[in-house]
């Protein structure tokens, strides 16, 4: 039931960015810059103040936590390898839909989900999963994209890349954490203030972004349906239900759980439109998975906990 009220009350958040867009309050130039200042402010300051935290997690937990969050991509990154021929794809989407499988949106709505529903102190498990997911995008999202562009971006991979406020803020949370580091009141109530921004500006991008969608197309296309109930339903349902054999219950296995469950990452997109991948088709992807997410979600939890 709290799973369900939590994805309520994100579903009215975007409803109010869907709400805004359509007045053109919330136009595309404005969006993107709301989605700096999460990207660039709010999510890694949600990701280091959850080192402040005097919940303690054994630094074997932590090891525990990159061992299975490693091996839940590898299991992914095998999905990906296999979903494009299950589904008889072209060869210009099926990098798209191996996109689709392996990257979810784990900052925009993960972070915001697992800090409402586990607390701040879980989100030290997120910062590993997102330590490995920006290495991934850089490396194996780039080759994927590459792969399968009709015309091949002549771009390559850059380990800068790898250095962004994702990956930086998991460092320090994780370093911070180790080291018992603890900031003044002075740091931690505006680090605490820009949090909160998170999960209410998140949702409404989210809900901008649909205001120009029309609705009718997603559902005619029964392989992304097919997809999307693999990849929202089968998949972490799948996944964590072997994960429960091995770790129990905990903060972790929820933190899997909403890192499985949650929607393509937005991010693929972006990526798509720099190394010359079917972007229109991630878009779509983006789109349908994130409006189905809100039925899911509580579904997933419900099977699983």
């Amino acid at each position: 039931m709290l799973i369900l009220s939590k994805m309520v009350v994100f579903l009215i958040l975007m409803l109010v960015g869907l709400l805004l867009a359509k007045v053109r309050i919330l136009d595309e130039h404005t969006s993107k810059k709301l989605s700096a200042v999460v990207l660039y402010v709010s999510n890694p300051a949600l990701i280091i103040n959850s080192s402040q935290t005097e919940h303690v997690i054994p630094g074997a937990e932590l090891l525990t936590a990159v061992g299975i969050a490693a091996a839940m991509y590898a299991v992914l990154i095998l999905v990906a390898a296999v979903l494009p021929k299950l589904l008889r794809l072209k060869r210009d989407q099926a990098g798209a839909y191996a996109m689709m499988a392996v990257f979810s949106n784990i900052g925009f709505l993960g972070i915001p989900l697992i800090n409402e529903i586990l607390g701040s102190q879980a989100l030290l498990y997120v910062s590993i999963f997102i330590i490995i997911f920006n290495i991934l995008i850089y490396t194996y999202g780039v080759v994927i994209l590459q792969r399968g562009a009709a015309e091949p971006s002549q771009k390559r991979s850059s380990l800068r890349k790898l250095v962004n406020p994702g990956v930086i803020s998991g460092v320090i949370a994780v370093a911070f954490y180790l080291l018992g580091v603890k900031l003044p009141e002075v740091v931690t109530s505006p680090l605490s203030y820009l949090s909160d921004l998170t999960a209410p500006l998140g949702m409404i991008i989210i809900g901008a972004a649909l205001a120009h969608v029309k609705l009718r197309l997603f559902f005619t296309d029964y392989k992304l349906l097919i997809f999307s109930v693999i990849k929202l339903l089968i998949i972490p349902i799948a996944l964590c239900f072997l994960l429960k054999a091995f770790i129990g219950g905990g903060d972790l296995l929820g933190v899997c759980i909403v890192m499985m469950s949650t929607p393509v990452a937005s991010m693929t997109v972006m990526m798509a439109q720099q190394y010359g991948g079917e972007y229109t088709m991630l878009s779509r992807g983006v789109t349908l998975t994130t409006i189905l997410c809100i039925a899911t979600i509580p579904a997933v939890f419900a099977v699983l906990l």
